[in-house]
């Protein structure tokens, strides 16, 4: 499966690397040519750093009760770049060097900065469904969270959510997402209910998140989790035409699919 996410317009890797060429992507990249020439000619051009003690700092934070999320939803970076910094499943740590401004970022993090008022509601809603395709009812989870059960019901509805809840959710989706829920008094058949009510609706389990680190908190990441080939198609000609730019023509030969099908599949998003 290939993650869904596009760097916001006005980076430089959504000129470079998604051949976005809108006003913002094309002043962005004259900016960095324009200050590289300039620092080039000064002696100071240094497009990147040792990440070592960004590495070292984020360990810090974690060994003080930090996630990876909350770490990066404090530098105002993605969960990818974070999890790029760190060892996953044994694994050398991908990123050895980083740029001066996400160094910058992270190492600006400390285990006292405040949670954001709102914040996008995609993880916190991920997380939540995830615990309830392992067999975690909400009602439950309230009480170990300290939120109200009818309010993490709303939570799977809005689209931002109180900082303070979505930090609370986190944490409880690190305590519970590899535990069955039978071991700590839930009732098999309940438990069992929420798996099918879950499958039901195509939400995804922990263990499917655990594949794509950062991506439960990705609101581009489209997981593909129980969708049948005609979905996956339909969803990647969405996100061609709607995100990609691609003409609808040529999504169309690109997945195999007639220019009706691809019609059909825009028109239900729309309308979704």
């Amino acid at each position: 499966m290939t993650s869904k996410t596009l760097p916001p317009h006005g980076s430089l890797s959504r000129y470079r690397f998604h051949e976005c060429r809108c006003e913002a992507c094309v002043d962005r990249d004259r900016s960095y040519k324009r200050d590289r020439r300039r620092m080039k000619k000064e002696g100071t051009w240094a497009p990147f750093v040792d990440a070592t003690p960004v590495r070292l700092h984020i360990r810090k934070l974690i060994a003080e009760g930090l996630t990876p999320n909350r770490i990066a939803l404090r530098a105002g970076v993605s969960s990818s770049t974070v999890a790029g910094f760190l060892q996953h499943h044994g694994r050398i740590a991908r990123r050895r060097q980083t740029t001066p401004d996400i160094a910058a970022k992270i190492l600006a993090v400390t285990r006292s900065d405040t949670v954001p008022g709102l914040v996008d509601a995609t993880g916190t809603q991920r997380r939540l469904q995830a615990l309830s395709a392992a067999g975690w009812p909400i009602t439950p989870l309230g009480p170990r969270c300290g939120v109200k059960p009818d309010h993490l019901r709303r939570v799977l509805l809005q689209r931002q959510v109180r900082g303070n809840t979505a930090a609370a959710v986190e944490a409880l989706y690190s305590e519970l997402s590899n535990k069955r829920p039978e071991r700590a008094g839930i009732s098999k058949e309940w438990a069992n209910r929420m798996r099918r009510t879950a499958a039901q609706k195509g939400w995804a389990p922990p263990k499917y998140w655990d594949r794509f680190p950062g991506a439960i908190d990705d609101p581009h990441f489209i997981p593909e989790y129980g969708m049948t080939k005609p979905q996956r198609l339909a969803e990647e000609a969405v996100w061609l035409v709607t995100i990609a730019g691609v003409p609808r023509t040529e999504a169309a030969t690109r997945l195999g699919l007639t220019f009706g099908e691809v019609d059909e599949a825009l028109a239900y998003a729309a309308a979704a």
